[in-house]
This record gives C-alpha cells, sequence and structure tokens, in this order.
C-alpha cells in the first residue's frame, strides 16, 4: 500500500476509526497493530494482525452482495457498517436543517454520471452524482429529502473542491 486510508467503522454500536498505513501496519482507536492485509476476491478481504501480546489473528471481512458487510472471527460473523465521517460531523445539523441544501464536490475531479434531473424529488442520502477523483469513484448523495432546484453538475466537467453540484429544497 503507497497512500494512508481512514475508515470509520461500526460494530455493535460503537464506532471505531481504522487508519491502515503504508508501513504495513493498521491503527485501531489509535493503536497501532502490525498487519497484512490484502485483497483475497471481490468483497472480500483479510486482515493478519499481530496483536499485543504477540499472537497472530486472522480476520476476513467479508461485502457480499446481498449480504450485510461482516468481519468473520473463528466463524462467528459480526455485522459492521462502514461510516462516513463527513456525514459523522453534519449529521445533527443536517438532520434539523431546513431551507435549500447544496451538494459539494468533497474534492477535485471530473464528473461522470448525474443520477437526478432539475424538479425531481429526492430521498435523504440518495445518489445524485458520481464523481471520479485518483482513479477512483465516489457517489455523492443528497443532504436532505427534498426536490432538486438546480443543477449545476454535467457529464465530463471537472469540479474543484467545495463546487456546489447541486441544490436540494
Amino acid at each position: 500500500m503507497s497512500h494512508q486510508t481512514t475508515t470509520w467503522i461500526v460494530i455493535a454500536g460503537r464506532l471505531h476509526k481504522v487508519v491502515l498505513l503504508p508501513d504495513g501496519t493498521a491503527e485501531v482507536d489509535g493503536r497501532r497493530i502490525p498487519a497484512d492485509i490484502r485483497t483475497l476476491s471481490p468483497g472480500v478481504l483479510s486482515l493478519l494482525l499481530t496483536l499485543p501480546d504477540g499472537t497472530t489473528r486472522s480476520f476476513r471481512c467479508i461485502s457480499d452482495e446481498g449480504d450485510a458487510p461482516a468481519v468473520l472471527i473463528d466463524n462467528h460473523r459480526i455485522p459492521y457498517a462502514v461510516a462516513d465521517p463527513r456525514s459523522l460531523r453534519t449529521a445533527s445539523a443536517s438532520s434539523a436543517a431546513t431551507g435549500p441544501r447544496p451538494l459539494k464536490a468533497p474534492m477535485p475531479g471530473r464528473i461522470v454520471r448525474v443520477l437526478v434531473a432539475p424538479g425531481e424529488t429526492v430521498a435523504a442520502g440518495q445518489g445524485c452524482v458520481v464523481i471520479e477523483a485518483m482513479k477512483m469513484q465516489n457517489e455523492l448523495k443528497a443532504p436532505k429529502a427534498g426536490i432538486v432546484a438546480r443543477l449545476s453538475a454535467t457529464i465530463g466537467e471537472t469540479v474543484a473542491a467545495g463546487a456546489t453540484l447541486l441544490i436540494v429544497e
């Protein structure tokens, strides 16, 4: 791995910050753990973690289509959810927000798909625009339920971080 990846994971109602570091270690809730991380097949990730007592544990993270993602530990399936840290920061504010809400590009990139049209009714969290950045596609979701009042995203357009892509009223 050539870069750091941070993911927030919810297991049994508890939020955990997992950082995969380029040196082959992982940080879980601030504790550094030596790790060997490999993709076995699409939707299956293998984790070998060396625990503080020196023992090595093997985990399988599974996100099969149709199944809830889970970690397999000693053949016990423990469901988890990946949390979007952007939604964590604004969860209470967005649930209580009224009035127009913009959907902004979280990073510079290129618009590859527009999934809604002006005047269309959208649900909170519904996919609206797909942006490609660093060869990865990210589906951006409606900030609230409402009607798409303005759509400024165009397929093929390059956008800057923070650019308003649409407004939901």
